[in-house]
C-alpha cells in the first residue's frame, strides 16, 4: 500500500548543521575528522552540528574507519528520516518516475512505453505518469522517510504572462494526476534543461563551466550551462531553438517554431520516405531509430537521408556555437546522441564557425530524468535547511 503519511517536516538548522548535511547528500558518507577539513569547521562546531542532526534522526553512523594515526572515527551518512525525492519524466515516448535518497541512491523505477509519439503532454501521458509514480510509491512506502520533493521533466513552453515561468506544452493536468499528498512540492521543469543539469552534474560536462546542452528527437531544445548555472532567461525560455527564425531566406517568410518542424523526427521520416526508392531499396523504415540502425548497417539511400539531418543538426549547433560560444557541446535526444551524427555535426560547425569540441551525452536516455531527480534533492535540500 501507499504510504499516506509523512508530511514532510522543515528543520530550522544552524549553518554548520546545514553544510554537514549537504557534504553527506551531495558527496556520501563521511567522518567527523573528513566533513571538518572539507568544511573548515573546528571540532566543537562539529560536535554540536552532529550532535543536532542526530538528535532530529537525519544522520546516522554506519560502521567506523581506520585513519592515518591508527584512531577509529565513526562514519556517517544520511538516515532514512532525511527522506527521499521523485523524478518524474513525460517524454514523447514514454513516461518513467524514480525515487532517490538524497545521497543519490536509487530506491525504486517504474516506466512505461505511450501508445503514440506525442510532442506535447496529453492527458493520457499525464496519467500514465501518475500511474508509474503509484507503482514506486508503492514499491520504497514506509521505508525511505517522508518524500519531500517532486519535479516533473516535460515539453514547456514560456509563460510570457506577468510574473514569468513555465507552463506545461499541451496540458495543465500534470500536478493534479499525479495526486501527491498535502504540503509535498510538485515543479514543473523543462526537459531539455533537466538533462543539461544531469550532463553537468554527472555526464561528459561534470563540472563545466559553460557549456551547452542540444537535444534533438521528436522536438529540439538547448540547455546553457554559464558559470556552473543553468541559464533560464527572462520568461524561463532561453534555449527555445525551436523559436528560431526558420526558414530565413529571400523568398520564404520564417514559420513560428519552424525550426522544430523541420528537424524533428517527423519531418525527417516523411523525407525519408520521399527520397526512398520505389523498388530495390526495401520497405521504407519505420521510423528514425530503423533509419539509423540501416544507416549503421550500410543501406546507401538510409545513410544519404541520414548524412544530410546530421548536416542540418549541424546547422542548428553551428547558430548556437556562433552565439554564446559554449567551448563544449552535448548533444543528446532519440537522434542528437546517434554516433552517425556525430562526424557530421563537427564537419559542419567547423566549415561554418570555427572548431568547437563537440560530443554526445554521457547518459543516455537516462539523462532527463536524472536531471529531474537531481532538481529535486537540490530543492529538499534548501527546504530543509
Amino acid at each position: 500500500m501507499m504510504d499516506a503519511t509523512a508530511t514532510a517536516d522543515r528543520f530550522d538548522l544552524p549553518a554548520s548543521a546545514r553544510a554537514v548535511l549537504r557534504a553527506l547528500a551531495v558527496d556520501g558518507p563521511a567522518t567527523r575528522p573528513q566533513l571538518s577539513a572539507v568544511l573548515a569547521l573546528s571540532r566543537p562546531t562539529m560536535s554540536v552540528a552532529m550532535a543536532e542532526l542526530s538528535r532530529l534522526g537525519l544522520v546516522a553512523g554506519q560502521g567506523s574507519s581506520r585513519g592515518a594515526t591508527g584512531r577509529s572515527a565513526v562514519v556517517y551518512s544520511l538516515a532514512s528520516r532525511a527522506g527521499h525525492v521523485l523524478g518524474v519524466e513525460i517524454g514523447a515516448t514514454g513516461v518513467r518516475a524514480a525515487a532517490y535518497t538524497l545521497d543519490g541512491r536509487e530506491i525504486g523505477s517504474a516506466e512505461e512505453r505511450l501508445p503514440a509519439d506525442a510532442p506535447t503532454v496529453t492527458p493520457e501521458a499525464a496519467d500514465a505518469a501518475a500511474g508509474v509514480v503509484r507503482k514506486v510509491r508503492d514499491e520504497v512506502a514506509g521505508h525511505h522517510g517522508p518524500l519531500r520533493e517532486v519535479v516533473v521533466a516535460a515539453p514547456t513552453l514560456p509563460n510570457t504572462e506577468r510574473g514569468g515561468g513555465l507552463r506545461p506544452h499541451g496540458t495543465a493536468r500534470i500536478t493534479e494526476a499525479l495526486g501527491m499528498p498535502p504540503g509535498v512540492p510538485v515543479t514543473v521543469e523543462n526537459n531539455v534543461n533537466c538533462a543539461a543539469v544531469a550532463e553537468h552534474r554527472f555526464g561528459v560536462a561534470r563540472n563545466q563551466q559553460m557549456f551547452a546542452y542540444i537535444q534533438v528527437g521528436v522536438k529540439i531544445g538547448v540547455g546553457i550551462v554559464l558559470d556552473g548555472r543553468l541559464m533560464q532567461g527572462a520568461n524561463g525560455a532561453a534555449g527555445e531553438a525551436a523559436m528560431l527564425p526558420f526558414p530565413w531566406s529571400g523568398s520564404q517568410p520564417p514559420r513560428r517554431a519552424g525550426l522544430e518542424q523541420f528537424l524533428g523526427s517527423d519531418a525527417l521520416m516523411e523525407r525519408c520516405a520521399a527520397a526512398w526508392p520505389a523498388a530495390g531499396a526495401g520497405p521504407v523504415p519505420r521510423d528514425a531509430k530503423a533509419l539509423f540502425e540501416a544507416a549503421a548497417g550500410g543501406h546507401a539511400v538510409a545513410r544519404r537521408v541520414v548524412d544530410q539531418h546530421s548536416t542540418d543538426i549541424g546547422r542548428l549547433v553551428a547558430a548556437v556555437v556562433a552565439l554564446i560560444d559554449p567551448g563544449l557541446v552535448v548533444l543528446g535526444g532519440g537522434v542528437g546522441q546517434n554516433q552517425l551524427v556525430l562526424l557530421e555535426v563537427r564537419r559542419t560547425v567547423r566549415e561554418l564557425t570555427w572548431d568547437t569540441e563537440v560530443t554526445v551525452g554521457g547518459l543516455g536516455d537516462r539523462a532527463t530524468l536524472l536531471g529531474a531527480v537531481h532538481v529535486a534533492v537540490t530543492r529538499a535540500l534548501d527546504s530543509m535547511a
